[in-house]
């Protein structure tokens, strides 16, 4: 009878589980749809001829600010990052959501970080003293500054 009742409960473990897909989060313009991304190989090939460009990416996040959420890095491929930035500081991500993939739509551009920004991001990252005095130089990157909304999943 034992052998039962335990057969019932493991079966019942085992029908109770779902997959562990993540469903898709929308910040910002609710009305954004995955319809138009690009890869950011592709964003790299535009931005190389033309300063700025409006776009959805899709693109893995390798960091966010752990203050707030109120930035993310996302990985354009070939070793390079963009920082992502929201309009008027109007929504944030979730500050676990590294590692997950995003689709960002607004202005994309090649940008200069200034030292004061840089420092600012590093003390968001919770980096030591050291690595925040030794930004002396302003930093060339590519950035949405002003993202209208983000799909995350």
């Amino acid at each position: 009878m034992k052998q039962i009742v335990y057969l019932i409960i493991l079966s019942l473990l085992f029908s109770c589980t779902n997959d562990l897909k993540k469903e898709k989060e929308i910040f910002g313009n609710l009305e954004m749809t995955e319809e138009g991304k690009i890869s950011g190989e592709k964003l790299l090939e535009t931005l190389a001829i033309q300063d700025s460009v409006q776009v959805k990416i899709e693109a893995v996040i390798n960091s966010i600010c752990q203050k707030k959420g109120c930035w993310m890095y996302v990985d354009l491929g070939k070793e390079t990052e963009m920082l992502v930035r929201f309009k008027d500081y109007g929504f944030f991500v979730p500050m676990d959501a590294t590692g997950d993939t995003a689709i960002i739509e607004g202005l994309a551009k090649v940008d200069t970080l200034s030292v004061e920004w840089l420092k600012h991001l590093k003390e968001d990252a919770n980096a030591s003293q050291e690595e925040i005095d030794a930004i002396t130089e302003p930093k060339i990157t590519y950035s949405i500054a002003e993202a209208t909304g983000v799909i995350i999943y």
